[in-house]
C-alpha cells in the first residue's frame, strides 16, 4: 500500500519563530516542518538532519512527540561524494508508488537542485507520485512588520521533467503515449487540446506501425494542432511553446503526397527510413527500405506511383530481381520483363540497385519473419549489413537520382 512520505530538511542553527501564508491562511513554527504538519495530510516525516542538525535543530521537532517523524541521518555535503550518499539515503526510504512532498525550505543551498533530481529519480525509477515541492520563503516575509513568509510549491517545474521527457521519447522512437496523455491527462481538456492530442497519437501510431502513407497525412495538421494546443498551454505547461518546434521541426519532415508531387514524397519517406535507422528502429527501417525502392524505381521508369500489387509486385519489384538474376547468369535478358530490360540496358546505377536488392531482402525477411527461417541472420550480421551495406547504397541511389533533399535534417 502506498503512503504519502514527507522528506524535509533541518538546519544546524537551531529554530526560529516565523510566521507563514499558505492558501490565505497563516502558521507558526519554529522550524518549516512544523507548518507543514500543520497542514499537510502525511503518513510519515523522514526529517533529514546533518549531525549539527541533530543536535542544534532536531530536538524541536522530537518535542512534538508524533511518532511518524523520523530522523535520518546524512553527510554535511561537503563533496559530490557525500552528496550522493544523501541520494542514495533519501531513495532507500521510499518505496514503489508512494507519494512525496519535499520541503526544501532549510538546509544547504544545492538542495533545491538535488531536490529536483530526486524527484526526476523517484517518478521514473520507483514510480512515485510528487505531491508538492514547498519552499517557505523566509526572505519574502519581514518579521518586523508582522508580514508572513508565503510558502511556495514548486512541484510544477518538476513537470517540466514529464514534458522534456515523454517529447524526447516521442522524438526518439515515434511514440506519443506520455506526450498525449499529458496533454489531456484526465480526459477533459478543451476541445482544441484534446484534438492536439488526438493529432499526436494518430501520428504517433502510424509511425509506430511503419504507415508511412497514413504519417504524412496526419502529420500535415500536427503544426497547426500543436500550435493552437500551445496557445491554451502557456500558463500551465510554458515549456511546450520550445517542445513544439522541436516536434514539428522532426514530424515535418515526413510530410509528402505522391499524387500532388511524388518526388518530393519519395524525399519524405526517405528521411523517415534514416530517421528509422538512426534510432536503431530497423525493423522499420528496412521493411521501408524495400518500399521506397520499388517507388523510386517507378518513379525513376516515369511510371506513376500506385499501390496495385500486380504493378508493384508482378512488374517492379520482378523487373528488379530479374536484373539480379541476370548478373548471376539464372536468367537471359531475353527473359526480362519490359521494366527489366530499361534497368539492365540503360541504368548506369544497375549495379548498385541489384547489390542493394541483395543486401535488402536476406534482412528484411529475416526481420519481418522474427528470424523464423532455417539459417536467419544474426542479430549482428544483420546489424552490420544494414549499417555497412543498405545505408551507404541508399544513400548513394538517392543521390544518383537526384533526391538531394532528402539529406535534409538528417
Amino acid at each position: 500500500m502506498s503512503k504519502i512520505n514527507i522528506i524535509t530538511f533541518l538546519g544546524d542553527r537551531g529554530a526560529l519563530q516565523t510566521t507563514y501564508i499558505h492558501n490565505k491562511k497563516e502558521y507558526v513554527g519554529g522550524v518549516f516542518a512544523e507548518v507543514l504538519r500543520q497542514f499537510c495530510q502525511y503518513d510519515t516525516m523522514l526529517v533529514c538532519v546533518t549531525e549539527k542538525a541533530r543536535e542544534n535543530t532536531w530536538p524541536v521537532l522530537e518535542a512534538l512527540g508524533d511518532s511518524r517523524i523520523k530522523p535520518i541521518d546524512i553527510p554535511t555535503g561537503r563533496s559530490t561524494e557525500e552528496m550522493w550518499q544523501t541520494f542514495k539515503i533519501i531513495a532507500g526510504e521510499v518505496n514503489e508508488n508512494d507519494h512525496v512532498i519535499f520541503d526544501i525550505t532549510h538546509g544547504l543551498r544545492s538542495l533545491p537542485f538535488l531536490v529536483f533530481l530526486f524527484a526526476a529519480y523517484l517518478k521514473a525509477g520507483k514510480n512515485v507520485t510528487i505531491d508538492a515541492i514547498y519552499y517557505g520563503a523566509l526572505e519574502l516575509g519581514n518579521f518586523k512588520t508582522g508580514l508572513p513568509a508565503p510558502v511556495i510549491d514548486l512541484s510544477e517545474f518538476v513537470g517540466m521533467l514529464d514534458w522534456i521527457t515523454a517529447t524526447d521519447q516521442f522524438i526518439q522512437t515515434g511514440d506519443a503515449q506520455r506526450l498525449a496523455k499529458l496533454l489531456n491527462p484526465d480526459g477533459a481538456a478543451s476541445n482544441i487540446t484534446k484534438k492536439a492530442a488526438t493529432t499526436l497519437s494518430d501520428v504517433s501510431l502510424a509511425t509506430l506501425l511503419c504507415q508511412p502513407l497514413q504519417l504524412a497525412n496526419k502529420a500535415q495538421s500536427l503544426e497547426s494542432d500543436l500550435l493552437k494546443a500551445q496557445e491554451q498551454l502557456q500558463l500551465t505547461a510554458p515549456p511546450f511553446e520550445m517542445l513544439r518546434q522541436r516536434i514539428t521541426d522532426t514530424f515535418g519532415n515526413f510530410i509528402g503526397d505522391f499524387q500532388q508531387d511524388t518526388k518530393k514524397a519519395l524525399e519524405a519517406q526517405f528521411r523517415l527510413i534514416m530517421w528509422y535507422h538512426n534510432n536503431n528502429r530497423l525493423i522499420e527501417a528496412m521493411s521501408l527500405a524495400r518500399e521506397w525502392l520499388i517507388n523510386a524505381v517507378t518513379h525513376r521508369l516515369g511510371l506513376p506511383f500506385t499501390l496495385k500489387i500486380s504493378t508493384r509486385e508482378n512488374l517492379i519489384a520482378r523487373a528488379i530481381s530479374g536484373v539480379e538474376m541476370v548478373s548471376r547468369n539464372d536468367l537471359t535478358v531475353e527473359e526480362l520483363n519490359e521494366y527489366g530490360r530499361i534497368i539492365h540496358d540503360t541504368w548506369a546505377e544497375k549495379d548498385k540497385l541489384i547489390q542493394l536488392w541483395n543486401a535488402l531482402r536476406p534482412v528484411r525477411n529475416g526481420l519481418d519473419h522474427a528470424g523464423h527461417q532455417e539459417g536467419a541472420m544474426s542479430v549482428s550480421k544483420i546489424v552490420k549489413t544494414a549499417n555497412e551495406k543498405i545505408k551507404p547504397l541508399l544513400c548513394a541511389l538517392a543521390k544518383t537520382w537526384d533526391f538531394e533533399n532528402c539529406f535534409e535534417s538528417i
